[in-house]
């Protein structure tokens, strides 16, 4: 994807990141005029990173994912992204996905169109989200890596919070998605692709 980008005369690829995290932070500090961006990224989704970037910068963002279903499409364009593109089409439309981005604000494969469409009509709607939707900014980055195998101490470390902290939030995630086990959690997250299997 870097080499496509960079073949544009006048676009500069400005970072990369290995990690949800890392894509977070050179965001916020290079702000560039558009992020292309993965879901499946350890330790902060794309979703979540979509999510934790709109609040702060108005940039786009162009998803490039091998998730072609319904609920995935609809959650990153609830998120804020600007564009989704699959990775088996990335190769002919990324320049071309980026560029109707920059131009007119939008790019939506094809084939995944009509998961778009429905998005606008559940928000128009008013149409309730799925359960994760209820959890907060913080307890989704927690139900990630928890799910990700991350004891209470490590995801205190990685957050920069108190381990007591990390519990709480971890006692909440089970409650509000009235879950018993960390095997649950786990089926959960995969389920809802917030981690990949």
């Amino acid at each position: 994807m870097r080499a496509i980008l960079q073949a544009e005369p006048s676009w500069t690829v400005c970072g990369e990141a290995t990690t949800g995290r890392e894509a977070l932070a050179k965001a916020l500090e290079l702000k560039p005029d558009v992020i292309v961006l993965d879901l499946a990224l350890p330790e902060l989704n794309g979703v979540e990173v979509t999510r934790q970037v709109r609040r702060v910068l108005p940039v786009a963002v162009l998803i490039v994912t091998v998730h072609d279903a319904d609920a995935v499409v609809q959650e990153a364009l609830g998120a804020g992204a600007s564009g989704y593109v699959l990775k088996a089409d990335a190769g002919r439309t990324l320049a071309d996905a980026v560029r109707a981005i920059l131009d007119r604000g939008e790019f939506i494969s094809e084939r995944v169109r009509g998961a778009a469409d429905a998005r606008l009509s559940e928000a128009a709607s008013g149409t309730p989200r799925r359960q994760s939707g209820r959890l907060t900014t913080r307890e989704r980055e927690v139900l990630q890596l928890l799910a990700e195998g991350q004891a209470n101490k490590e995801i205190a470390s990685t957050l920069g919070i108190s381990t007591k902290t990390a519990e709480t939030h971890r006692a909440r995630i089970m409650s509000k998605l009235e879950i018993h086990s960390m095997s649950e959690l786990v089926r959960y997250a995969i389920r809802n692709r917030i981690i990949e299997p």
